[in-house]
């Protein structure tokens, strides 16, 4: 009896864990759909998906990870040129979090900086090598230093506002449950 009761509880936390994570991709579409500057978004973006990282766990903030550059395509924030590197922002945005999961308990410099450069690294340098490989010429290849350098500041930044947005709901939570 104790086993069923505990099997429904874990089933119901799962359940609410999977609903959360459903509303984060809704705000995440949401918040690149409003229509706001590539760096804001970005930065909102990345502090969404480090949030859901910290708070649900690296299998659903690797989930949102792998899904808001489509957001990015729909919303017309990733310019048409860049659609063959989207499988590449896909990959920078897992190795950001797996970054940062790595560094988290390092000083705050090196959390943010280090998977935020690392994340500019992957995108600038393998998409650069995608846009030569398909012939794409110098018209594509001028906008990934910029790309990299927006992509470096709203990692960093956006970790930043993720983890005190989640330090904030923390303590929040622990204040109405009475702790």
């Amino acid at each position: 009896m104790e086993n069923q009761r505990q099997n429904t509880v874990t089933s119901r936390s799962r359940l609410a864990q999977v609903s959360q994570a459903g509303i984060f991709l809704a705000v995440l579409l949401a918040v690149q759909l409003v229509g706001l500057p590539n760096p804001v978004t970005g930065t909102i973006v990345n502090a969404l998906l480090l949030f859901v990282l910290l708070r649900l766990g690296a299998r659903y903030a690797l989930m949102l990870g792998i899904l808001s550059p489509i957001g990015g395509i729909v919303s017309g924030h990733l310019p048409a040129p860049l659609y063959p590197v989207l499988p590449v922002i896909m990959t920078g945005n897992l190795l950001m979090l797996a970054g940062y999961f790595i560094l988290q308990r390092f000083p705050a410099p090196v959390r943010y900086s280090a998977p935020a450069l690392a994340k500019a690294l992957l995108i600038w340098g393998a998409g650069s090598m995608i846009v030569s490989f398909l012939k794409l010429g110098d018209k594509v290849q001028w906008l990934f230093m910029p790309v990299a350098t927006i992509q470096f500041f709203t990692a960093a930044i956006g970790m930043f506002v993720g983890e005190k947005f989640y330090n904030a709901v923390s303590q929040h939570d622990k204040a109405a449950a009475g702790n």
